[in-house]
């Protein structure tokens, strides 16, 4: 039986490797020196059970190891496990790397694997991350450098989820002893160890030099916090900073263009979305819908907002996800304002005295909830769309709010808004972490992330099947299927996919960009000064 259950599971997923990262070679390397990175934010924390967002897992990230990594083509690799064995259905089996030591110096064991998920799945609060966690249970000790990873349920993305940014492992000794100051001084295994961290001001981790891997090639890296934009390039310019998270996108070409500095750049997996509440009417209407989207002119979106710094969303996910399925939105809703007229005739709608669609004497005008400043460009995007909707009878009531009053309102039980300018990152890359929270009728908010209210039933039956299936081809049919039902019942105006992008100084060697932004490695990184 145990054979047949591994191949299943195996089938379609990436078997772990230990294929050594491609590095310039050693005589080229010039060990030494503080890397100096500017970015907008500080850290909420730097446990990854109180931290999800970028600021805090761009530091942690470096100082704190999981089990499983994704690498830049989003593979998952070997971490602080060296091997796999799936036991059952809900379990697998993990080996982990012998002789590794926490900041501390206390052992890395199957006793600390043990204690870091019990922390963050039965804690009080659990852990920001484990409602994005499916059925995962907790860890089962066999021996020192044995541990089961155990789930309530089949769990087919299991190793994904393992491999995610925020389940880095930490020092039982260290979480007891410090408590609550664990959020700010963290204790991992990673190639890099905390130093200070003032707020608003800096972050500095330093080279651990009891590594277990090839250790860091710079003493140490300060994170400097710099909100405006105009601040951290100049900073750039000035050698007063190396590297700059969240780059100007108006000075990105003529940076490529300079020898001085190097532009690094991958497609993101983050989609920036226009959402569609459609629980509310008018937007119940599966037509209404429809409209709106051949209304939104996409591509003078990209061109002349984001001037090249994201690309095109092509559906719900974007391409580096396992499971994604190109929507075809192009072919399906082109930018045609006759033909969105047309559809909100269909729905009943005719054009009122200045130009606003009536039915029944209710004007078709929608209330839309957007924040500025949270994903790039977002209140730009929304009033260029607010501006297109009335092209074609529709009006917008934007209201622009801090991010954090946007963020409570759609986690609240009951959004009073018919839109919502968002964005969403697949953290596992894997397909369920994102459709199954988003699209399953029992996942509205607070609960989880369904913002649209959205309800089919063979779309909850679709997500529930490929989140139990161990077969990774069945999965990849089935969210197939999910992407196409969603492309006729659209309940997003998908915007752009994420480019991500971080400039250095030509002097930062060794440095690769990741797809998934939480993901800053910089232990390879080197500066020739």
């Amino acid at each position: 039986m145990r054979p047949t259950l591994r191949s299943r599971f195996l089938t379609g997923c990436l078997v772990l490797g230990l294929a050594a990262a491609l590095v310039p070679a050693a005589d080229a390397q010039k060990r030494g020196g503080t890397l100096t990175i500017v970015r907008p934010t500080d850290p909420v924390s730097l446990d990854p059970n109180l931290e999800t967002t970028a600021p805090g897992a761009w530091v942690y990230f470096n100082m704190l190891e999981g089990l499983l990594t994704l690498d830049e083509k989003m593979q998952v690799k070997p971490a602080l496990a060296t091997s796999y064995e799936v036991m059952s259905p809900t379990k697998v089996r993990f080996k982990l790397r012998p002789g590794v030591k926490f900041h501390d110096g206390t052992p890395f064991n199957a006793v600390a694997v043990k204690f870091t998920f019990d922390r963050a799945l039965r804690g009080t609060p659990p852990a920001r991350w484990a409602s994005l966690a499916g059925s995962l249970d907790g860890a089962e000790v066999v021996d020192d450098l044995t541990v089961d990873v155990v789930t309530k349920e089949p769990y087919g993305p299991i190793l994904r989820t393992l491999a995610m940014y925020c389940m880095g492992m930490v020092s039982p000794t260290a979480v007891q002893k410090m408590g609550s100051d664990f959020s700010r001084a963290p204790v991992g295994t990673g190639p890099f160890k905390f130093v200070e961290w003032k707020t608003n001001t800096h972050v500095i981790i330093e080279r651990n030099p009891d590594y277990w891997g090839d250790k860091a090639l710079v003493d140490r890296v300060v994170f400097k916090v710099v909100p405006e934009e105009g601040a951290r390039m100049i900073a750039l310019q000035t050698g007063d900073a190396d590297m700059v998270l969240f780059p100007s996108p108006a000075q990105l070409p003529a940076l490529r263009r300079d020898s001085k500095f190097t532009v690094h750049e991958t497609t993101g997996i983050r989609v920036v979305f226009a959402g569609l509440h459609a629980g509310m009417p008018p937007l119940d209407d599966v037509r209404v819908r429809q409209a709106l989207l051949h209304a939104v002119d996409r591509k003078a979106i990209l061109d002349n907002i984001m001037e090249g710094s994201a690309g095109p969303a092509l559906g719900v996910l974007a391409p580096g996800v396992f499971g994604f399925k190109d929507m075809q939105l192009d072919r399906l809703y082109p930018f045609d304002r006759a033909k969105a007229k047309a559809l909100l005739t269909q729905a009943g709608w005719t054009p009122g005295p200045d130009g606003i669609m009536v039915k029944g004497g209710q004007r078709l005008s929608l209330s839309w909830l957007a924040a500025r400043g949270r994903y790039p460009k977002d209140g730009e995007i929304t009033e260029a769309i607010q501006a297109m909707f009335k092209e074609v009878g529709v009006e917008a009531k934007v209201q622009i709010l801090e991010w954090a009053a946007v963020f409570q309102q759609v986690r609240a039980a009951t959004l009073n808004h018919h839109m919502f300018t968002l964005g969403w990152v697949t953290s596992n890359a894997d397909a369920d972490y994102s459709l199954y929270a988003l699209f399953h009728s029992k996942q509205v908010p607070p609960v989880g992330w369904n913002t649209s209210r959205y309800a089919n039933a063979r779309v909850d039956t679709l997500v529930e099947q490929a989140r139990r299936s161990l077969n990774q081809t069945e999965r990849e049919k089935l969210y197939g299927e999910v992407q196409d039902i969603l492309a006729k019942e659209m309940v997003w105006i998908p915007v752009y996919t994420t480019k991500e992008i971080i400039v250095s100084r030509a002097g930062v060697k060794g440095f690769h960009i990741h797809p998934v932004e939480y993901n800053l490695t910089l232990s390879k990184s080197w500066i020739d000064k």
